[in-house]
């Protein structure tokens, strides 16, 4: 599949072109699927699609005014609403993704699960809650899971099959507190960007093993405009600012990051050819919403 770039000029025609790629790759024919089958979604990565993982986790207290405009409480979401992940998963008309850690509630994962964890970067690999650690759970999940619905248990058809998790959209989105904890420990911009092929070859890793568990489809985010994030222009003292009020040098890690992140995705098309891999630019869709703010209100 080809690398997607959005660089629509209205929000809605953005999110009405993802959510219409997501039923494609969610609805292509397979053999042993059903076409009445209920979507399934993986996902992994860090606060950008965090669902109350790191609330259930930790047990980190996420507040007011979090969660205010669309949920009226706080549901662990570093967000006054909804996340992107919230929106593909209501306009499939399946159940808003569970945080796999959150026991409470009677869910059973039905729709898949959320492996994301506010906060969660690549690298060191063995610590809670990487990627590395996020796929380590994953597949305990799905081991698990297996194991219930081929048992004699009357819910066993509660329970996603192998087909489930054959036919299941693999989302991932992280990679940001990699660039940004370097810079906040102190690094200037060239020790910073030499992280990215480390960076880079963890995700690749990782999809490969999620590939290897047989995982088919994958949607890939790459990140977003970190110098324009009000966090880190507060965090810096001596600002080199682009037209738009952000930080060059953040940015340009950010962009590079990208660059390797696609040439990775067109690697892994070659290498796992009956894979659909998707390149989504969320760089390009969030730096135009900042760019011509008054134009969206």
């Amino acid at each position: 599949m080809a690398t997607l770039f959005l660089y629509s000029n209205t929000f809605s025609f953005f999110f009405i072109t993802l959510v219409s790629l997501a039923l494609l790759i969610l609805r292509q024919p397979s053999r042993a699927a059903s076409c009445t089958a209920r979507p399934v979604i993986f996902n992994f990565g860090d606060s950008n699609s965090d669902t109350g993982g790191l609330v259930a986790g930790l047990g980190y207290p996420i507040g007011f005014p979090n969660g205010r405009l669309f949920f009226r409480r706080s549901t662990g979401r570093l967000s006054d609403g909804r996340l992107l992940i919230d929106f593909l998963c209501q306009s499939l008309n399946t159940s808003l993704l569970r945080p796999y850690l959150d026991s409470l509630g009677r869910t059973r994962f039905q729709n898949g699960a959320n492996f994301a964890i506010a906060g969660s970067p690549t690298l060191p690999k063995n610590v809670p809650f990487s990627l590395n650690i996020q796929v380590k759970q994953f597949s305990h999940f799905k081991s698990r899971s297996l194991e219930l619905a081929s048992s004699s248990n009357s819910l066993k058809g509660m329970f996603i099959s192998n087909n489930g998790f054959k036919n299941a959209l693999y989302m991932i989105d992280i990679g940001q507190n990699d660039i940004a904890r370097s810079f906040a420990r102190g690094n200037s911009y060239s020790q910073t960007v030499k992280l990215i092929p480390q960076i880079i070859t963890e995700i690749k890793s990782s999809i490969k093993r999620l590939y290897d568990e047989g995982g088919r489809r994958f949607w890939i985010h790459n990140t977003g405009p970190l110098g324009c994030l009000p966090q880190k222009l507060s965090m810096v003292k001596s600002k080199d600012l682009d037209q738009h009020g952000c930080l060059v040098s953040y940015n340009s890690a950010a962009t590079l990051f990208n660059q390797g992140l696609d040439h990775m995705c067109e690697e892994l098309r070659t290498e796992l050819r009956d894979a659909t891999i998707i390149y989504i630019d969320i760089y390009a869709i969030k730096y135009s919403l900042i760019a011509n703010s008054n134009q969206y209100g």
